[in-house]
């Protein structure tokens, strides 16, 4: 799958687009947040992804690094082929072959596969995830990540901390991600 049925993708890093900005091609979508850092929390969480993904016919995920928000001297992004077949071990020591500069600048990623019906956006800043999906996928994400309505309420004071300096950038995010109206 082309990562570009999903997610709006730039290789020019003047022009990046990331959250605020809406980063899904389809308007259309259910968007779910949870605080970021990580794709997944634990084996658990692993687990109940990697079935839900299995369940909607995917064989393998994708990361692919979202280049021009990350402040490197890179040209190519990382990425990373998850075979859904894969332990979590395996998938933690695939995160950590890109571990010496992740933590050290910021990073933003697009998860994705097959199935152009979702797709994960782990941003750095606000440091959250927001799941993009179909509204019958919706629940079975919220399922997996334990989340409550669209996830803004449980949040909601954390992204206007992360915004605090600009809540234009704010309101631009919540209407971008149809956040107020959802919850």
């Amino acid at each position: 799958m082309r990562i570009n049925k999903t997610f709006k993708v730039t290789t020019d890093k003047q022009k990046v687009i990331c959250p605020p900005e809406q980063v899904f091609v389809r308007p259309d979508f259910d968007y779910l947040l949870t605080i970021g850092g990580d794709l997944i929390d634990n084996e658990v969480e692993d687990d109940k992804l990697r079935a839900t993904l299995r369940n909607i016919g995917e064989t393998e995920i994708y990361i692919q690094e979202n280049l021009g928000a990350t402040v490197t001297d890179r040209n190519e992004p990382f990425r990373i082929t998850i075979k859904l077949t894969e332990s979590y071990k395996a998938f933690q020591e695939k995160v950590r072959a890109f571990e010496a500069p992740f933590g050290w600048s910021i990073n933003h990623f697009f998860v994705y596969g097959q199935n152009e019906n979702w797709g994960i956006y782990i941003a750095e800043f606000p440091t959250i995830n927001i799941i993009g999906c179909e509204k019958n996928l919706s629940d079975k994400f919220r399922q997996v990540f334990s989340i409550s309505g669209n996830g803004y309420s449980d949040l909601k004071e954390f992204i206007r901390t992360e915004f605090q300096t600009n809540p234009d950038q704010l309101e631009k995010f919540i209407k971008h991600y149809k956040l107020e109206s959802n919850d």
